[in-house]
């Protein structure tokens, strides 16, 4: 492997979004470039190069990914925060981004949750009253009969809860334009 002027080794950066919608990266070391390339096409991932200092700093955040014989990787989750910034950076320097980018830009839903009441199901996250001294809290929509929601509240234990669609909260699905 060469080293560059000051010292530190170049990688690469392989990164995308899981069947999920979580976002993965992971950094390869620059010698390692044929196997990477391999891996995310099998993976359906994008490599980037730590072309330039802001790259090369957001890549030391990053964990070692792993590669295997099968040509696929080990590429784990990383934060939302840092996943953006990086892709920030690969656009200000003219290098392919993840294709989930442009749909991240149509401001899609976050998974998880409704845009309106009609549109609640089971899995989606939404705020419910436990009792009227008790306030607002995260709960989970285990099951829907018309407009009627049986809930199980996201962070404690207790009984689960049947609720009228027009009686819990929406959490902001998109984010809020400037």
């Amino acid at each position: 492997m060469t080293k560059e002027a000051n010292g530190t080794t170049p990688e690469l950066i392989l990164l995308g979004r899981d069947d999920g919608g979580k976002p993965r990266a992971a950094r390869f070391p620059v010698g390692q470039a044929d196997l990477v390339a391999k891996a995310a096409k099998a993976m359906n991932l994008t490599v980037c190069k730590t072309d330039g200092e802001p790259l090369a700093e957001l890549a030391k955040k990053l964990p070692t990914g792993r590669l295997y014989a099968t040509g696929r990787g080990f590429v784990p989750p990383v934060g939302r925060s840092l996943y953006g910034k990086i892709v920030e950076q690969m656009q200000l320097a003219g290098q392919p981004v993840p294709r989930d980018v442009d749909q991240a830009n149509a401001e899609q839903p976050a998974p998880g949750l409704p845009t309106s009441w009609d549109d609640i199901a089971v899995g989606h996250l939404v705020i419910a009253q436990e009792g009227a001294k008790d306030g607002w809290w995260e709960a989970i929509v285990l099951a829907r009969d018309g407009d009627m929601l049986t809930l199980k509240w996201r962070d404690y234990q207790q009984p689960h809860v049947v609720r009228h669609a027009g009686a819990v909260a929406l959490l902001k699905p998109s984010p809020v334009s400037a």
